[in-house]
């Protein structure tokens, strides 16, 4: 049975960094779209302040989901190794938004995130649309903001429950 939780130990430890590893990638693309963005600068390109604007909306979108895969393997790396007293200095080293004892509160911190980031993105959408000027807004654009009031409403409904 020990072996089995070593074995369990060491896989979450691999997909931890794994995860850390997306949220890199993830932030080096951040900043290929910032250095995308102030390109517009130098460019001969008309509503310049809108494109900029849009592709900064599109970096910070890139930064969010990369702070969500740091956030997750985090979570993996102090919910899923043993205790030990360089993982209670650790902990107490972080923030206290970031100081999670349970799964619940992971997926209450990815939550939170997450909603950022659909939030971040849909006004992204919204900066582009508006500056190609592809005409009237659809249903269909009309998903994630939904989306996000669906999760938005469970969010404070779980957090209602909670108290």
């Amino acid at each position: 049975m020990k072996l089995l939780f070593t074995l369990l130990g060491n896989l979450s430890k691999l997909v931890s960094l794994l995860v850390f590893l997306c949220g890199l990638v993830t932030l080096i693309l951040a900043g290929v779209d910032f250095v995308e963005a102030l390109k517009v600068v130098f460019e001969d390109a008309t509503n310049k302040p809108a494109l900029i604007a849009a592709g900064m909306l599109k970096t910070v979108d890139f930064v969010l989901i990369s702070l969500v895969f740091f956030i997750f393997s985090l979570g993996i790396s102090v919910l899923f190794t043993e205790e030990s007293e360089e993982k209670t200095k650790m902990v107490a080293a972080l923030p206290k938004w970031l100081q999670m004892k349970n799964l619940t509160e992971l997926k209450i911190i990815l939550w939170e995130t997450i909603l950022t980031t659909f939030v971040v993105s849909y006004i992204a959408d919204l900066a582009l649309h508006k500056v190609l000027k592809h005409g009237n807004f659809t249903t269909a654009q009309l998903i994630l903001p939904g989306a996000v009031f669906l999760l938005a409403a469970s969010l404070y409904f779980l957090k209602k429950g909670e108290k």
